[in-house]
């Protein structure tokens, strides 16, 4: 369902982001994201004027990760930084190489790439790539699972990360009653 109408507007500025997720015929796992910025208009910075539609920004990243959700390797290349200096940075992003994708993924990609230590738009990307890629090998760690046990458990660090997944959800309750917690008195479980 689209987002009810909005009043009359304008279009100033379209962000497009996209993540794709391949298996490598090695046994690991690429995670590829690319974002690009443009506007239908030409504008003007200090450095730079970008026509109507060409990128202000158009870069990507790429993480091999292994099945354990390991960084191998880590890429970053940018077609189209907002400044000239911008792509210096992308050499920098091989310093996620040995972090592991879970818990805390984000506060330790950003030690290592926060701030002036990386690119704002890049860095911010991490986190969906995080989440594209555990939703990829889900499929794939679930259908291992079930034909090795019989059934489906849930994987480690799951519970209570989104509104569906809350120990006191109604889902929770009926597909995985091992972690249901009821509601504390007062709280309204899902």
């Amino acid at each position: 369902m689209p987002l009810p109408p909005s009043a009359d507007r304008e279009l100033i500025h379209t962000r497009s982001l996209d993540i794709r997720i391949y298996r490598l015929a090695d046994g690991l796992w690429d995670v590829e994201g690319r974002l690009i910025d443009v506007k239908p208009f030409e504008y003007s910075m200090l450095d730079s004027t970008r026509a109507a539609d060409e990128p202000i920004h158009d870069m990507s990243l790429r993480l091999t990760i292994d099945r354990e959700l390991e960084v191998r390797a880590a890429v970053a290349h940018m077609d189209q930084g907002a400044h000239g200096i911008c792509h210096r940075i992308a050499p920098d992003y091989g310093k996620l190489v040995g972090l592991r994708i879970g818990a805390g993924w984000v506060r330790r990609a950003r030690e290592r790439l926060g701030g002036i230590k990386g690119c704002t738009h890049l860095t911010e990307m991490l986190g969906q790539m995080a989440t594209a890629a555990l939703q990829a090998m889900w499929a794939e760690r679930e259908a291992e699972q079930v034909a090795r046990t019989g059934r489906y458990e849930l994987s480690e660090g799951v519970i209570n990360t989104c509104h569906t997944y809350r120990q006191d959800s109604s889902y929770v309750a009926t597909y995985f009653p091992e972690h249901h917690r009821p509601a504390a008195p007062g709280e309204n479980g899902g």
